[in-house]
């Protein structure tokens, strides 16, 4: 099947796809009786056309809704592409989404980057999540029991989870990779290591995250342990008096045997202080 330049299409169970984009952002979408449903909109409007187009090799079935699985620009400002469909997402992501001051914020980042979808970064409508809710979901789609679950802080403040059970299936955004060390910017390092408990509890087989490949469940156990570890160290560190840096060179030459070659391994020494200020600030604890 003909896609756009760089992605694949994997068909995960009959009418479950993941639209898996080399270095970019996946998506997935799955076919119901008489429509689609699409996880994540991507970036800006080109790619969400592009997306569609991708979802029109598969069927001419109407899209009737878009999950946003949280609210970062790469995910969700594709949104404005979907105007008859119900866009959902937890009600963090909505606010998330309408705070004017960062929004301008990552809109000055993305323009800054001179990447080759910077220019029309500066014309996106943010379009936030028009139906939300506070913890759980459930939709009966084609035949398919779908749970939408939020099991609270880590990537974001408003991150979800699409679980399918019958299939053993869970789509994770951002808060678990497979192999690939996700964007901690944003993230909740006091929270964060309690969803991933909650999160490896589903009863899945496979994953599909927001970037990289279809992971399995141990690779969902190694994501979990990878914050884990991350802020267990980042805290050891705080405990024992060390400073901003040293605690950071800790943490990075710690975890280097086991998660450096781990995508975007190389950005982690970046996000390192940021983080050690939030877990200060909360006493240094996780949780």
């Amino acid at each position: 099947m003909a896609t756009t330049p760089g992605t694949e299409i994997v068909e995960l169970e009959t009418g479950i796809y993941a639209r898996l984009h080399e270095g970019l952002t996946n998506a997935g979408f799955i076919v119901g009786d008489s429509g689609v449903l699409v996880i994540d909109s991507l970036r800006v409007p080109s790619f969400a056309r592009n997306l569609i187009q991708d979802v029109r090799h598969v069927t001419s079935k109407p899209i009737l809704y878009v999950i946003d699985t949280h609210s970062h620009w790469d995910h969700s400002w594709g949104n404005e592409e979907f105007p008859e469909a119900t866009i959902i997402g937890h009600e963090n992501c909505y606010k998330e989404m309408v705070d004017v001051e960062a929004s301008r914020q990552w809109r000055d980042k993305v323009i800054s980057a001179n990447d080759p979808w910077s220019e029309e970064a500066r014309l996106v409508n943010i379009t936030p999540p028009n139906l939300t809710f506070e913890t759980s979901m459930q939709l009966f789609f084609g035949g398919r029991e779908i749970h939408l679950r939020y099991f609270g802080k880590a990537h974001t403040s408003g991150d979800i989870f699409i679980h399918l059970p019958g299939e053993r299936i869970v789509f994770t955004g951002d808060v678990a990779q497979d192999g690939g060390v996700p964007y901690l910017g944003d993230g909740y390092p006091g929270d964060w290591p309690e969803t991933d408990n909650r999160l490896v509890e589903l009863p899945v087989d496979r994953f599909v995250s927001g970037h990289g490949p279809v992971g399995n469940h141990d690779t969902l156990m190694m994501a979990r342990s990878f914050i884990h570890s991350l802020v267990d160290h980042l805290n050891a560190g705080i405990q024992e008096g060390q400073d901003e840096a040293t605690a950071s060179a800790s943490v990075l030459a710690a975890l280097s045997p086991e998660f450096g070659g781990w995508r975007s391994f190389d950005r982690l020494e970046e996000s390192l202080p940021g983080l050690y200020v939030k877990l200060k600030a909360s006493g240094g604890t996780a949780g």
